[in-house]
């Protein structure tokens, strides 16, 4: 008997991993998960979820996971809108050459966001960059969620960086600051292709988010380079009507747990689109999952590996989603929505 307690105990370690991340957090606490996920995965066969767990994210899963069970206690969601199409095809995870544009093609959408031009007061052209990470994406969340909320296309965004990092809920501090205003300015001047459908039937939507803007410029001490702070923004019309017609819900305050990965913010939200409207169990194969999530930013044969740790970060802000990991991709089930209205 001796001799098998250390089998059943495993196979009890095991087993509870097959709950999902917040049942573990629940029954553990955030460090005891992580500390039962290092022990789990040096067994055989562990599992995709004590790997991660296990992993380099896995104290920020196990966190993200702990915040969101508080969270959905106390009530403390906090509503927020995207366009449909940015679940389907996403921004650069980070950033790329001057003056290049972004492409990504899904099986339901391509994208492509050409970077804007600054016309300095010597008339010389300057490319700003296509947004790129994970600050894009939330002012994008921002700027959707008013725009919905108030029925408007102008937002006032602040008079300062600290103002619109403190919008955003983030951490405060000088290179936020500079890298929110960067984003801010790059989603302000670049124009933006969905295209849906095939060569020969589709739909292709051409429109700037911004119609017009409204910025102020001080020199960035660090770059040695006019920094210009967007105070005020309209959106287009085409981009707002868009969104008024295909609004996705979201929990803002989920997403900004994510801040660390563009990965996992793209996979939320991605989840918040399909989950609620499935009818059955739908398997997704790791294919299409590379070419939505990975297809510009690695390998195939390693993308499984480097997609699980972002999956369950995004799962741990978004407790209602039922999803499961298999050897041939994901099983995804209807699940409601990240927030009731």
């Amino acid at each position: 008997m001796l001799k098998l307690t250390p089998i059943l105990e495993d196979q009890t370690q095991t087993d509870l991993f097959d709950s999902g991340v917040h049942e573990v957090v629940r029954e553990k606490g955030a460090k005891g998960a992580v500390e039962a996920a290092r022990i789990t995965a040096l067994t055989p066969r562990p599992g995709s979820l004590p790997k991660a767990l296990a992993g380099r994210m896995g104290r920020q899963i196990a966190n993200t996971a702990a915040g969101s069970i508080v969270r959905d206690f106390e009530g403390n969601g906090e509503v927020g809108y995207s366009y449909s199409a940015w679940c389907l095809a996403g921004l650069p995870h980070r950033d790329l050459e001057p003056g290049k544009n972004w492409l990504i093609e899904t099986d339901f959408a391509r994208l492509l966001v050409r970077p804007g031009v600054r016309l300095r007061d010597d008339n010389a052209e300057e490319h700003i960059g296509v947004p790129f990470g994970s600050y894009a994406r939330l002012l994008l969340i921002d700027w959707q969620t008013e725009a919905l909320e108030r029925g408007s296309r102008e937002i006032h965004m602040g008079r300062s960086a600290s103002a619109v990092v403190a919008r955003l809920g983030i951490n405060r501090g000088g290179p936020s600051n500079g890298k929110v205003a960067d984003q801010l300015e790059r989603l302000a001047t670049c124009a933006v292709d969905f295209a849906f459908g095939t060569d020969k039937k589709g739909i292709i939507v051409n429109q700037r988010l911004v119609e017009a803007f409204e910025y102020t410029g001080n020199p960035d001490p660090r770059s040695r380079r006019d920094m210009r702070l967007v105070e005020r923004v309209i959106l287009s019309q085409a981009f707002f009507d868009e969104l008024r017609r295909h609004p996705v819900l979201v929990d803002r305050a989920a997403l900004r747990d994510l801040t660390t990965s563009p990965m996992a913010i793209d996979i939320y939200l991605w989840l918040a689109f399909r989950l609620h409207s499935l009818s059955k169990e739908t398997p997704i194969g790791w294919d299409k999952l590379w070419r939505q999530f990975g297809s510009r930013v690695g390998a195939m044969k390693n993308f499984k590996t480097q997609f699980e740790g972002p999956l369950y970060l995004a799962l741990s802000a978004y407790a209602q989603a039922k999803v499961r990991v298999g050897d041939r991709g994901l099983l995804l089930e209807p699940s409601p929505p990240p927030l009731s209205h």
